[in-house]
């Protein structure tokens, strides 16, 4: 089975792990890897040695490379989600620049003559 997600909130997600299908995490650095139940086994690129968390344990994601959590069997895992999770000065900052863009194309074209 896919990893499953159980349950999420502004600062973290629930994942149900099955063996044999790992979740992925890319760019995830000073994330929070949870273990609730279960065992799960984590690889971290550039790493020397995988760890295993059993329920209690937590690991926090060293660097931005990619990093696969999987179970033995199955697990439940907390993983946390980034901090700043309103985008809202972004968007303003994408708004801004399609009303740049806009004014752009709202110009008249010059002719060439």
């Amino acid at each position: 089975m896919q990893p499953k997600i159980l349950a999420a909130s502004r600062s973290q997600v629930e994942c149900e792990l099955h063996e044999n299908h790992p979740l992925r995490l890319v760019a995830a650095e000073g994330r929070r890897i949870h273990c609730v139940s279960g065992v799960v086994w984590i690889t971290a690129y550039g790493e020397p040695i995988d760890i295993f968390l059993r329920p209690g344990m937590s690991y926090t994601v060293p660097n931005r490379g990619l990093v696969l959590a999987e179970a033995v069997g199955n697990c439940r895992i907390l993983v946390d989600l980034p901090r700043a999770f309103d985008y809202t000065p972004y968007r303003l900052d994408v708004l801004e620049l399609f009303r740049r863009i806009g004014r752009v194309f709202q110009q008249r074209p010059k002719r060439i003559a």
